[in-house]
């Protein structure tokens, strides 16, 4: 057994919270929204509208936000998704977004025998394993898979989970009682580039508070808006 699948079973053994193999639990949730900030500005936000119909969950997704670094343009981004589940499971996914004026797009449909993704994206076309997860911020089953599955462009990457701590998270004027991961991703094992995230999850609600990370300043990710 590699590390990667000991340090996930041990997330799973003692935080029996994360052991959701579906997300029918969101459907009591109508909407969330984030705020998007690098260096403490407020830069956009990250906005998913939730809509049950009989057995299926829809997850529509609006994301747009503006960087500058130096006086010159860093990031922009404004794109749009929709998830569709079936009883709990992703069966499809589409997404168009423009980054940086470069147009960015993920159709990913589950196969017949739900053994795997075929995708075609924007910088990766073939098959995922079914056990991946898509890169949303706004399912906590992102902290359980070892496979990510880019929403911007279908690509794919290898993820440890690594929890750090117990941690009295403030937003605003509210407090939340929140367990902390660290994320790590590489496109393969032996990368030694890697991206690393931040993530407070509420132990109450199981929803994605904040998550932060440092590129060419610091990000975050922070819940304004939930309504059930």
């Amino acid at each position: 057994m590699n590390k990667k699948k000991i340090i996930l079973i041990f997330i799973l053994i003692i935080y029996p919270f994360l052991s959701y193999s579906h997300v029918n639990h969101y459907n009591k949730i109508k909407f969330i929204e984030m705020d998007v900030f690098r260096n403490g500005k407020k830069i956009g936000f990250n906005k998913y509208i939730f809509i049950e119909k009989n057995n299926f969950l829809l997850v529509k997704n609006e994301i747009s936000f503006f960087a500058k670094f130096m006086g010159m343009n860093l990031m922009s981004v404004n794109g749009s998704s929709i998830e569709t589940y079936e009883n709990g499971k992703l069966v499809e996914f589409k997404s168009y977004t423009i980054q940086n004026k470069k147009n960015k797009f993920n159709n990913l449909v589950l196969d017949e025998d739900k053994k795997f993704y075929q995708i075609k994206g924007s910088s990766f076309t073939g098959k995922a394993p079914s056990t991946a997860v898509l890169g949303n911020w706004w399912n906590h089953n992102i902290l359980q898979s070892n496979k990510i599955i880019s929403p911007l462009s279908g690509s794919l990457k290898n993820q440890e989970v690594h929890f750090l701590s117990k941690e009295i998270l403030k937003i605003n004027n509210d407090h939340y009682n929140t367990s902390k991961f660290k994320i790590v991703l590489t496109k393969n094992i032996e990368d030694k580039k890697k991206e690393e995230f931040y993530v407070w999850l509420d132990d109450k609600s199981k929803i994605i508070l904040k998550v932060s990370y440092a590129k060419f300043g610091n990000w975050e990710y922070i819940v304004k808006t939930i309504k059930n």
